[in-house]
């Protein structure tokens, strides 16, 4: 079991609150850890950190991993992947991104140019070229949940995204499932559940937002063949 793909792939959007510049409405910068467990085995924590630079008003989404003892055999403790970003009024629009799994070798690793003037993507993934036009809104595999972040909180719906995963352009559709009131070390809080698809597979990313707090994630699970398989829970939030 890939350990890295499973603890960075199943979050579709995780959010926070929001700031607001004169025209435009962003998440505001934040560090989320979760604790994982993967069919019932704990699989260590992973950090998100969202960040804004203001001389460059470009953002940067940053994971890394702390596996538990199992599984440091299938992912390091080095390992990194990292979205840099612009966001205006039309949204989300990556700059870069990069991968490293922290092992030799890049058989994991990747590293992509967005070239929006060009309309075009360049770079590797897992040591194959990658020479993919850029169409609207498209995003990488760590980038699309800022996009579902900050549709959610300019209330919109995030809706149908595209994004870069293995050289190929994907399409995941982000629903609203139900309203969820659910037990948290926090209590019980109040939440929205949002469900995230791509045709034809039989995955689904799962998330619990809770409004009160921003639209901060209090919980996400994978499926896979109709059970779950992945389940994140919130350890810590830093705004």
């Amino acid at each position: 079991m890939r350990w890295s793909l499973v603890l960075l792939g199943i979050l579709c959007g995780t959010t926070t609150c929001f700031a607001s510049r004169a025209e435009v409405v962003a998440p505001a910068p934040f560090t989320v850890t979760f604790l994982a467990e993967y069919r019932g085995i704990e699989g260590g924590t992973l950090t998100f950190a969202f960040t804004h630079d203001a001389a460059t008003d470009q953002y940067s989404y940053e994971t890394h991993v702390n596996p538990g003892v199992l599984a440091r055999f299938f992912v390091s403790p080095r390992a990194v992947e990292r979205s840099v970003m612009a966001i205006d009024a039309d949204g989300v629009h990556p700059r870069s991104w990069k991968v490293d799994d922290g092992k030799s070798g890049n058989k994991e690793d990747g590293e992509l140019q967005f070239d929006w003037a060009g309309k075009h993507v360049r770079g590797t993934i897992k040591g194959k070229p990658v020479d993919i036009a850029a169409e609207p809104g498209l995003q990488d595999r760590i980038s699309v949940q800022i996009a579902v972040m900050t549709a959610l909180v300019r209330g919109v719906d995030p809706g149908t995204i595209p994004m870069i995963d293995d050289a190929y352009i994907k399409y995941y559709q982000y629903k609203k499932a139900r309203d969820e009131t659910i037990d948290t070390k926090m209590g019980k809080i109040e939440t929205v559940v949002y469900e995230g698809k791509r045709e034809g597979s039989n995955r689904v990313s799962r998330f619990w937002l809770a409004p009160s707090m921003g639209y901060a994630p209090v919980r996400a699970e994978q499926e896979r063949k109709g059970k779950v398989e992945t389940v994140m829970t919130l350890l810590e939030l830093k705004r």
